[in-house]
């Protein structure tokens, strides 16, 4: 890529990231990639990376933190064209910040994520806990308002009752084991979805959820996990290290993006996953897993 392309790069990320509220040392904590490394890509100053490699890796981990589409940006075709003109001008006429600029922000990014980071941090999870607290309250309130409406019965009709509910409680539980053992004895199996070979259909998985396990080769193996439309993992696995991703049992379809496909190996439930039938060489590989119970 162009210095000018590496450049807009760069800006587009600082603005999603500003817009998000982001601070680099969030950004830093969600990828795991050096704060100078993230300093150097949004002054667009590739140079600073490792490699051209770590360059494609580390803006796709920084695109998905801040919701951009990484190929979209690497490919610099998030512009519309109406626009072309307008942006070069407009791009032209900038100019980076100074080093002490760029420290400066750093400084105050990081007093921010000191004072108020750990806080949003917890905050999905004291919606939740509201949330169930909330349904609960309602689900006690009413049982009993349904206690003290009802009428008082005599020993012998209590007894009756509790034995004819145990006796029904014993035939759905046995039925419902029974069903699921047989559910868990159908044989698991992965087949491509017409020609295609991005897209693949996983019948009969588990009713508890699947699980899916990545392993990189003999070098390092960029990779992104959505489900059902969200992201739920995303990093660099280091040579020979393995991630094992647990899939929720209402998940109907996976996207896996791999910055590194040839050296990357995926697990099905224990299975071997084969997603590249073809043996081609290309680095970036996006596979579509569709799940059927």
């Amino acid at each position: 890529m162009s210095e000018r392309q590496n450049k807009e790069i760069g800006k587009r990320l600082q603005e999603a990231r500003l817009d998000q509220g982001f601070t680099i040392d969030y950004i830093q904590e969600k990828t795991k990639i050096q704060k100078r490394y993230l300093m150097a890509i949004e002054a667009g100053q590739m140079n600073d990376l490792p490699g051209d490699y770590y360059v494609k890796s580390f803006v796709s981990q920084y695109a998905a933190v801040v919701g951009l589409n990484a190929h979209e940006l690497l490919a610099g075709i998030l512009q519309p064209e109406g626009d072309e003109k307008t942006r070069r001008a407009t791009f032209a006429q900038e100019k980076l910040p100074s080093r002490t600029t760029q420290h400066q922000q750093v400084a105050r990014q990081s007093e921010f994520s000191r004072r108020y980071g750990k806080y949003t941090t917890y905050l999905p999870t004291i919606i939740v806990v509201i949330v169930v607290v909330a349904v609960l309250g309602t689900i006690w309130g009413m049982s009993q308002s349904s206690n003290a409406t009802q009428p008082n019965l005599n020993k012998d009709r209590v007894s009756v009752t509790d034995t004819v509910s145990s006796s029904k409680k014993k035939e759905s539980s046995s039925s419902s084991s029974s069903s699921s053992a047989s559910s868990d004895k159908k044989t698991q199996s992965i087949t491509r979805v017409g020609s295609s070979t991005t897209t693949y259909t996983l019948k009969n998985a588990p009713s508890s959820g699947s699980k899916l396990t990545f392993k990189a080769g003999t070098s390092n193996a960029w990779i992104s996990v959505t489900s059902d439309g969200t992201q739920s993992w995303a990093a660099t696995l280091q040579a020979g290290a393995s991630h094992t991703e647990q899939i929720a049992k209402s998940v109907s379809k996976v996207v896996i993006t791999m910055g590194n496909a040839p050296q990357t190996t995926i697990t099905v439930n224990g299975k071997s996953f084969d997603f590249n039938p073809e043996n081609d060489t290309t680095q970036t590989k996006t596979i579509t897993l569709n799940i059927e119970k």
